[in-house]
């Protein structure tokens, strides 16, 4: 049997078993979809380009302990010091835009719980690009861990959406035109 799922606004067809019998990983958390949302904002007047990264707590800090950082305890009373750190560079390795093979560099603005306080908001901004014509997004976001890791992307330029794609371990790249 299969069951169609909203998630983000966006519909999937699942399997009533990952619906009704969700698997347990070895952390104690139960999500069966590795989901992420990446959305991509142009303002062509100020040319900014905002991202906003949803990415789930627990898959974060399983990806962040492969890399050696434990500890980080994300979005909780406990939070280290260090966790906007290496969010950021875990980002900088796993999220990349490129305008005309020129990499664009962003700046890690911070992040907020979710309201269900199981995922963060990740906020990033890459400033001042004027007379953009495509731009390339590669997200291998917790790919490296998730081999079912899918992960959205949204493009809107001025305020109009333009671009989706859903990319995974296979296919992490696609390119934007403006």
């Amino acid at each position: 049997m299969v069951w169609i799922v909203l998630f983000a606004n966006i519909w999937f067809l699942a399997p009533a078993s990952q619906i009704f019998s969700p698997a347990t990983k070895p952390n104690g958390h139960v999500h069966e979809f590795h989901i992420s949302r990446c959305e991509i904002n142009w303002d062509e007047r100020s040319g900014d380009i905002q991202i906003a990264a949803h990415i789930f707590i627990d898959d974060l800090e399983t990806a962040l302990q492969w890399k050696g950082v434990k500890g980080l305890k994300i979005g909780s009373d406990k939070e280290s010091k260090d966790a906007d750190r290496h969010i950021a560079n875990y980002l900088s390795q796993h999220l990349q835009c490129k305008e005309q093979n020129t990499s664009l560099s962003f700046s890690f603005l911070g992040k907020e719980l979710s309201d269900d306080k199981m995922a963060i908001w990740c906020y990033l901004e890459v400033a001042a690009q004027k007379n953009i014509k495509k731009v390339t997004v590669e997200n291998s976001i917790l790919t490296e861990i998730f081999p079912d890791q899918k992960n959205i992307v949204e493009v809107t330029i001025n305020g109009k959406r333009t671009g989706f794609v859903i990319l995974d371990g296979k296919k992490k790249t696609e390119t934007f035109v403006f």
